[in-house]
């Protein structure tokens, strides 16, 4: 359920926002697996911080570009206008981390760079056939 929600919150900031509305398709192409898993853990002063779990399949531009839109869903929750957030609506703060999680099915049909390089040749070639990866297209991030 928050996978879905986090996918959710993310086409809209995308949607909404005129330098990122330009990685609408890619954000359709990708759905909710490309969303972070995470994992909570204590920050320095005991607050809740939530461990950024990329999946493994997930080039490091492509987890850039997902962390800044975190970034960006973040900031809008605490608006300097109009009404005052309410705190249980407020997402999760989270850090990054060098934990991967090889349980995320890639999505099929991105562009070659959103792959992580390892992982594809990792991959038996029947596998990087059945991913049908835009070999011919690299995503401008």
């Amino acid at each position: 359920m928050h996978k879905t929600r986090l996918y959710t919150s993310q086409a809209d900031c995308i949607m909404n926002n005129d330098r990122l509305v330009i990685h609408n398709d890619l954000m359709w192409l990708i759905g909710s697996q490309g969303v972070s898993s995470d994992e909570l853990d204590m920050g320095l002063e005991g607050q809740k911080v939530y461990q950024m779990i990329s999946p493994a399949w997930c080039s490091k531009e492509l987890a850039n570009l997902m962390c800044s839109i975190d970034s960006m869903i973040i900031s809008n929750c605490h608006p300097r206008v109009g009404h005052r957030s309410i705190c249980s609506q407020e997402p999760r703060q989270h850090i990054p981390s060098d934990f991967v999680n090889e349980d995320v099915v890639a999505p099929l049909g991105l562009p070659l760079n959103c792959y992580k390089e390892s992982w594809l040749m990792s991959l038996l070639p029947s596998e990087r056939r059945k991913l049908k990866a835009q070999v011919n297209k690299l995503y401008n991030f």
